[in-house]
């Protein structure tokens, strides 16, 4: 095909042979041809060099995103490195200056400084207010035995006392709670007023803060009034409530005798719980009476604290108590004896293990077992008793206090006359139907001998003559 490039190839072929004509030809040919063919050799290299520019453009921005990427992780690795270092150096600084102060508060409340302004010597600084603050609560807190009316000075000769009372009135019920509470801590009698008010505080952990921090104050005119909140169930935790006046210790026996007969009834019985929690002897007297209420949680909770504050002459009011109608008040009484270890109540606590009760039966039988030997004697003697859960419950403690395998070791003592209370033991406890550990030990006893008699035994199978003897 003419201006074909075959073509031209053939025509340069032919004329190779033409010496330096044809060279000349065939040079000047493709010269022409590439001129011909629209600059195709200009062209092509043109398109390369064209390609190579947008690839050349993406590496410089990709490099330059990279640098400022790095430059940006150094900055801020610099900036934490600084921080952290700055950080260091203020916590050393501040624990030095914590421990200046602690040593000069610690001064103060040892009696070394009369004023705790003269202790601090260049006075608190303002930064320093918080941590004065938080050395004298730890004081507190720790219960390192500092002087309470030292730290109440304290409190407000540096006025902790009076921002707390304006955190009182703070709107957040959290800022009232912690005012509260630090109130107590720092026994600011001037505070009283303001926590009585907070008595009525819209928010239940506001009042219950304010109470404990009225007790921790301690006026003897404000004690009645955090008794009466117990009449408020609704709005005061009970067991809170008893908790705050439990702190008082003893002093608040008297207040709650004097305040009793205001109670309601269930609040009566938590009143009676703080008694037996603080009380002493003396005021078993007055808790005598009280197991004639007609409150049977009253009762009850008053033999309780008959029991716990160790009044010795309350056993004979005790025995009564035995037979009160109400199965909480016998049960209670029952534990209380044992409590007492009142001993001529036995026969009055066998007897109460033919109860109806469960836990009566139970505290009876615990109380005969505390009793040491007259009492497990007592459970013995009821193991032939026709009442069939007085014997289970007799059995039950009698093996709690390891005296069912004690006779078990005897059944080949020496002594016959062990070896026959031992046989007799062992048949007794088979015919009341609680056998489990006596099924234990035909297993697992040290003894063969004594092995085989109780499987003999249990199988109804009664052993020859010549093993009981």
């Amino acid at each position: 095909m003419p201006g074909s490039l075959d073509s031209v190839g053939c025509s340069c072929a032919l004329r190779l042979d033409d010496g330096g004509v044809g060279v000349h030809y065939q040079t000047t040919l493709r010269q022409s041809l590439f001129t011909n063919r629209g600059g195709f050799s200009d062209s092509r290299v043109g398109g390369i060099d064209g390609a190579s520019t947008p690839g050349l453009e993406l590496n410089q921005a990709l490099f330059v995103i990279s640098s400022v990427i790095g430059v940006i992780i150094g900055l801020l690795t610099l900036l934490i490195v600084g921080s952290k270092a700055h950080s260091d150096r203020r916590a050393r600084v501040w624990g030095r200056r914590r421990r200046i102060l602690a040593r000069r508060v610690d001064a103060y409340l040892r009696g070394e400084r009369t004023h705790l302004g003269e202790a601090l010597g260049d006075g608190v600084r303002p930064q320093d207010q918080s941590v004065v603050e938080d050395i004298l609560l730890r004081s507190i807190l720790d219960g390192e035995g500092a002087d309470s009316q030292r730290l109440s000075r304290a409190f407000e000769e540096l006025g902790y006392v009076s921002l707390y009372l304006e955190r009182l009135k703070r709107r957040g019920w959290w800022h009232r709670a912690k005012a509260a509470e630090y109130l107590g801590f720092a026994r600011a009698g001037r505070a009283q007023d303001a926590l009585l008010v907070a008595l009525g505080d819209e928010n239940s952990e506001v009042r219950f803060r304010a109470a404990r921090a009225l007790g921790q104050i301690g006026d003897p005119g404000v004690i009645p009034t955090l008794i009466l909140t117990l009449n408020q169930p609704e709005r005061f935790s009970a067991i809170r409530m008893a908790n705050v006046l439990v702190s008082r210790g003893p002093s608040i026996v008297e207040p709650i005798r004097d305040s009793f007969e205001e109670l309601v009834p269930g609040a009566r019985a938590t009143a009676l719980d703080v008694l037996s929690a603080v009380g002493t002897p003396e005021v078993g007297p007055w808790l005598r009476e009280r197991l004639k209420d007609p409150d049977r949680d009253v009762r009850s909770r008053a033999a309780r604290a008959l029991g716990t504050v160790g009044d010795l002459s309350a056993g004979p009011g005790l025995v009564v108590a035995l037979q009160d109608p109400e199965w909480p008040v016998r049960a209670v009484a029952a534990k209380a004896l044992a409590t007492l270890g009142y001993t001529p109540a036995i026969p009055e606590l066998s007897n109460a293990l033919r109860d109806s009760e469960w836990w009566v039966r139970s505290n009876a039988a615990e109380s005969l077992r505390v009793m040491g030997i007259q009492g497990l004697a007592a459970l013995e003697s009821m193991l032939n008793d026709s009442d069939a859960y007085a014997r289970h419950q007799a059995v039950f403690m009698l093996e709690e206090a390891g005296v069912l395998d004690e006779r078990v070791d005897d059944l080949f003592d020496a002594s016959n006359q062990r070896r026959l209370r031992s046989r007799n033991f062992v048949d007794q406890v088979i015919v009341s139907g609680q056998c489990g550990r006596l099924k234990d030990l035909a297993g697992d006893h040290a003894d063969l001998e004594v092995r085989a008699f109780l499987a003999h035994m249990l199988q109804g199978d009664a052993p020859g003559q010549d093993m009981r003897q």
